[in-house]
């Protein structure tokens, strides 16, 4: 009998750890996850309660979010979830910032600050029909199959693709209940955006050269702080150095704590300390992204002038109405992951890099600042990497293709990428000048493969060579010479 007991006691002792890791570890991050997505998905995309729930939170979702009860108040468009009545986490939306999460005790006075904005003007993009001779039933079949379902159970839940060809929009889908003017959450795309609004404001002399350190009070204030030798440019090829652990299925791993539990997620990213020289290892890091954010701070006269900086300095030269970049409960913009737009307005990001950052004959980006940012960054593996965008397409398995492969390379070697969480992709292809958009809520890597998609499309278009116009040889970014 002594053995019974032993095992009893054993095995009473694995629940109580169990039950402890739930409501120390997973609670909080279920509770924040749950009450951030619902609340950007009603408040800023406009989806019902109910498919925001089914499908936005629990869709292929661990099964420990089932235990999250969410509480959706329409009128004061908050969303409060907690797991069995402990660790309460609220979504609060403000216009213009969209949907932040906090504790139920700063409700109040979140809800009372929110920046004044003017309202942009629009810009509708131009249409215009497929190019003659382009296979219009090949292409067509492209897109209908990114638009289905590969099983009987929904897993590639595309939501939007737009295709725009010489800057005009020749052709886009939308999944059901979603239209031109939803606004649909790009994930680690924003980092791409948030890149853009780097460079306008080194353009307009609000950021210093790329190979200057970044400003950020933490570091600036400790005698002998390693990290004040961190610069612009190494955080946006990602080799800062910072340690950061970016691993999306660990509940206490950087990333997740950072976007879900953490009141700071610029805080928690300032906050971690070197593990490498900063400038010698190539590692993803989405803390990085908010550092810069942290240093954009740094950089504006106000928190109201701060938080203005995404539409005053990119969303309204481009007329990009619906897009938002979501802050977190001290301020901060979360520019590594919480940026919404339409399908169009992501195009015209694409438009705007592929035009080497001139819009409507005005120059909105530094000279060269788009060929730095799609030249591969030092130490990034295969040059699959550039700042702050893509320069190889993941296939299945969520692997980048990889020089030597075996599968053939359909995607023509000038593309860049902007990817995000769940399947999003803006890719843009100037030998073809293509910009394609791709959103979705595809979380098997086997349910879509984005080479197949933007490779297809590209096959069915002429390669031209480039526009002698277009001129990267003037460099304004500043960077240092390796």
């Amino acid at each position: 009998m002594t053995w019974l007991k032993a095992i009893f006691i054993g095995l009473l002792l694995l629940v109580i750890v169990a039950i402890s890791g739930f409501f120390i570890w997973l609670a909080p991050v279920g509770a924040g996850y749950t009450a951030k997505v619902l609340c950007s998905r009603i408040f800023v995309s406009g989806l019902s309660s109910e498919r925001a729930l089914r499908e936005d939170v629990l869709s292929d979702n661990n099964s420990l979010l089932s235990l999250i009860t969410a509480n959706i108040d329409l009128r004061h468009q908050t969303v409060s979830a907690h797991a069995f009545g402990f660790r309460t986490r609220v979504a609060v939306y403000r216009p213009n910032l969209g949907c932040t999460l906090t504790d139920p005790d700063h409700v109040a006075s979140l809800q009372n600050t929110a920046p004044v904005l003017r309202p942009i003007p629009p810009q509708p993009l131009m249409t215009a029909p497929l190019p003659p001779g382009t296979d219009r039933r090949k292409f067509n079949n492209i897109l209908a199959d990114a638009m289905d379902e590969p099983t009987i159970e929904p897993s590639r839940r595309t939501r939007a693709i737009v295709v725009m060809y010489k800057g005009r929009v020749i052709a886009e889908r939308y999944g059901e209940g979603i239209t031109v003017n939803t606004p649909l959450t790009g994930w680690s795309m924003s980092k791409s955006a948030f890149s853009a609004i780097l460079g306008r404001m080194r353009l307009n002399g609000m950021l210093p050269p790329l190979n200057y350190p970044v400003s950020i009070n933490e570091w600036d204030t400790r005698p002998n702080d390693p990290r004040v030798k961190i610069t612009y440019d190494e955080l946006l090829q990602m080799s800062s150095g910072l340690e950061f652990d970016e691993s999306y299925w660990n509940p206490v791993s950087d990333v997740v704590q950072m976007l879900f539990v953490a009141p700071s997620a610029a805080g928690l990213a300032v906050s971690k300390p070197l593990a490498q020289t900063p400038g010698t290892v190539w590692a993803y890091n989405s803390g990085t992204t908010n550092v810069l954010s942290a240093a954009m701070r740094n950089l504006s006269m106000s928190m109201q002038q701060y938080q203005a900086l995404p539409t005053e300095l990119l969303f309204r030269p481009l007329g990009m109405r619906h897009a938002v970049i979501e802050t977190d409960s001290d301020g901060y913009l979360v520019g590594s992951s919480f940026m919404h737009a339409t399908g169009r307005e992501w195009a015209k990001l694409g438009q705007l890099y592929l035009q080497d950052g001139v819009w409507n004959g005005t120059r909105l980006l530094p000279k060269g600042w788009v060929a730095h940012a799609t030249s591969p960054a030092p130490n990034a593996p295969d040059g699959a990497y550039g700042a702050h965008w893509w320069l190889k397409l993941p296939d299945y398995g969520n692997k980048l293709s990889q020089k030597g492969s075996t599968l053939p390379e359909i995607v023509p070697a000038d593309a860049f990428f902007a990817l995000g969480h769940d399947g999003q992709s803006l890719s843009i292809i100037p030998s073809k000048d293509l910009v394609i958009v791709r959103l979705g809520l595809t979380r098997s890597h086997n349910a879509f493969n984005p080479r197949q998609f933007v490779g297809g499309i590209a096959s069915l278009f002429p390669t031209h060579q480039d526009d002698p116009a277009r001129d990267n040889t003037t460099d304004d970014t500043d960077t240092p010479s390796r």
